[in-house]
Parts: structure tokens; C-alpha cells; sequence
């Protein structure tokens, strides 16, 4: 599925253990959320890190960004940007580091 990346938030230095509720709850307060996704290593099965937030409305994913030096996932501090490109399918994430 096509990521629409105005809408779309890349969250990276998320904790070992972070699964997509704890995002969902960090992010639901700016809006309504279509899709959060953590990619998974494929060799370990651990999040490799990093997570995608999706929200139906740009101007949401907008007030996430405007306040992305508050948000705190289980007491960590996160980087937040918007987004780019697309979605990668499983064949594309089964690249050994």
C-alpha cells in the first residue's frame, strides 16, 4: 500500500520492546490514525529500531510534527520526521546488515 508521505511520520530511536500501541498512544491525542507500523528485522524478528505513524488528516500529522520535542515513548525521547517514499514489502526488508 502506498505510504502518502505528507500524511506519514518517521519515528526512529524507538526502544527495544516499543510495539504499534505504544505509538498509537503517543500520537492518537493530534489525530485520527489510519496505520502505525514497526518493521520487523526479518533475520531476528526484532524492531529494527524505527516506526511509521499514518494519519487520515496531513494537518494531524502536522501538529504531531509541531510538537515532536514532547513526545516521549516509554520514557525515551524519539526523532520524528515526515515520512518519504513508500512502504517497502517483506522481499525488500530482507537485507542482512
Amino acid at each position: 500500500m502506498p505510504r502518502d508521505c505528507t500524511c506519514s511520520l518517521h519515528v526512529s530511536r524507538i526502544a527495544k520492546g516499543v510495539k504499534a500501541g505504544d505509538l498509537r498512544t503517543a500520537f492518537e491525542k493530534y489525530g485520527k490514525i489510519k496505520d502505525v507500523y514497526i518493521p520487523m528485522d526479518y533475520y531476528t524478528k526484532e524492531s529494527r529500531g524505527f516506526g511509521y505513524i499514518e494519519f487520515y488528516e496531513r494537518e494531524d500529522a502536522e501538529a504531531a510534527y509541531d510538537r515532536r520535542r514532547d513526545i516521549i515513548i516509554r520514557r525515551k525521547p524519539v526523532t520524528i520526521e515526515f515520512a518519504r517514499g513508500q512502504r517497502k514489502t517483506s522481499r525488500e526488508m530482507r537485507v542482512n546488515d
